[in-house]
């Protein structure tokens, strides 16, 4: 078996030689880099190592480099970028999106700004920034929109950035955004991941398993054609939507074989975060089995590949403060050499016009800054909320939650002090029914969950929220589980 591996490495190695070899004999024109750049590496995306799809970027930025074609080292570096934080590099990854940024901001390309911009929005939605992913996300989709409709490439990247925004908005849980997004994408081109996506939202949302099994069929059909067959990373995603599906209608086995051949697939392709995702419904799963070695098993599977991510993600946010900081502090040096240029040759008249110009850009650089504070402030809260779901006591909480245990909300108040000190100060007669109820709806279990975990009826859910919404002097169009949710942030 051994020999059979080694065997197929030498193999493999003697091909990618060879197809450098070939993509490397001279040195090449714009044109050509361009279409290196933009089609071959779409198609090798799937054919080779992320390691080796790096290496074979960097050549071509080489030739770019010697063909003075700065437009051609800006794309290599965004596209080296995506190779980074799919595999949860982060850090390296916004490091080689500064390098395109820089390269591009002589060069009036709205389809290589669009590219760069998508990549910032899809690392920032890895590193748990969803406000910031989302902004980048929509700078993309406006250069997308102005490009050529008649254009492959330009299709297909609009695709890709409608792609990627239905997935913020459903980790924001802006659930009919996604599914508007999902089907904007599939209209453009139909892509095995956007319909499984689309499946898993009538799995988990709509509770349509009919529609839902119609579109994994779709998925799956798909993904035996021609074009998306070898594609492991779109297989593996609709495998672990199609394990959540499977897991809804209690059919445990099926569940665990998705995730399973999922897990074997996201590590082949590198995508650690996929791989953590499995790991989690794999622990779960095998709970519901009673298979408790089995699922701690993979809680710690889990919990030492979130370490790992987690470690990347630090060094990456102190990075994108510095780069927030830094973009602050040469606009103010722009607007300093822009002034002592006016004001050297200038009558008095136009150093009146001036002044006044530059007062409107001040009012709007202290309400940038401002804004950038804000940006900051939600950064390190979100890098606090990632510290407390790491620690020891908050998977302790989850599982005291969905055991009804009476010391879930005693160890709850411990960990999450600040949680019930302000909802007794917007009422101090909530009981402890009341506490809670809201303590799960701060965590994150949904309605059916919280039925489920509380012995109660979905009905009877849906009047404790009404009834709770009414004693926390909530309105109608107030979203109760955003309100809790920000409960701890008005301390």
């Amino acid at each position: 078996m051994n020999t059979l591996k080694n065997f197929n490495r030498i193999i493999y190695c003697l091909i990618f030689t060879f197809c450098c070899s070939k993509l490397f004999p001279q040195r090449y024109t714009i044109h050509q880099i361009d279409t290196l750049l933009i089609k071959t590496n779409e198609e090798l995306r799937t054919k080779l190592s992320n390691k080796d799809l790096i290496i074979w970027n960097q050549k071509i930025i080489k030739s770019a480099i010697k063909n003075k074609y700065p437009k051609g080292e800006a794309w290599g570096y965004a596209n080296i970028a995506n190779r980074l934080w799919l595999t949860g590099e982060f850090k390296k990854a916004l490091e080689y999106l500064s390098y395109a940024e820089k390269k591009s901001k002589k060069i009036n390309d709205g389809f290589l700004t669009g590219k760069i911009n998508q990549e910032y929005s899809q690392v920032y939605n890895r590193m748990n920034l969803p406000k910031m992913a989302l902004d980048y996300n929509l700078k993309a989709m406006k250069y997308a929109l102005r490009l050529k409709k008649d254009n492959q490439d330009c299709r297909f990247f609009l695709r890709y950035v409608y792609s990627t925004r239905a997935v913020y908005f459903s980790g924001t849980q802006q659930l009919d955004s996604s599914l508007i997004y999902l089907h904007k994408a599939m209209k453009i081109d139909p892509n095995p991941l956007d319909i499984a996506h689309i499946a898993r939202h009538y799995t988990i949302y709509k509770w349509n398993l009919d529609s839902a099994n119609s579109y994994f069929k779709k998925a799956f059909d798909l993904l035996e054609t021609q074009r998306f067959k070898h594609n492991k990373y779109q297989t593996a995603v609709a495998l672990y939507d199609y394990g959540i599906f499977m897991q809804v209608q209690k059919k445990n086995n099926e569940a665990i074989n998705a995730f399973s051949q999922s897990v074997k697939l996201a590590k082949e392709v590198d995508r650690p975060q996929l791989v953590l995702n499995d790991y989690r419904l794999l622990a779960s799963v095998y709970k519901a089995l009673k298979k408790t070695d089995k699922e701690v098993e993979y809680l710690n599977k889990a919990a030492s590949l979130n370490d790992s991510i987690y470690n990347n993600l630090s060094s990456a946010i102190t990075l994108s403060f510095n780069k927030i900081t830094k973009e602050d502090e040469e606009e103010k040096m722009k607007a300093k050499n822009q002034a002592v240029l006016w004001y050297g040759g200038i009558s008095f008249v136009i150093i009146t016009v001036l002044s006044l110009y530059f007062y409107q850009q001040i009012k709007r650089k202290k309400k940038k800054l401002v804004e950038s504070k804000q940006i900051i402030l939600q950064q390190e809260e979100e890098t606090k909320i990632l510290k407390r779901k790491l620690s020891e006591n908050h998977e302790q909480i989850i599982q005291l939650a969905k055991k009804n245990s009476v010391g879930f909300l005693s160890l709850f108040q411990k960990t999450y002090p600040e949680v019930c000190q302000q909802l007794l100060k917007i009422n101090p007669r909530l009981s402890h029914s009341d506490l809670s109820f809201c303590a799960m709806i701060w965590l994150g279990f949904s309605s059916k969950e919280i039925a489920q975990y509380s012995s109660m009826e979905h009905r009877s859910v849906q009047t404790k929220k009404y009834r709770l919404r009414k004693k926390l002097y909530l309105d109608a169009e107030s979203d109760l589980y955003q309100s809790i949710k920000s409960i701890s942030e008005t301390e």
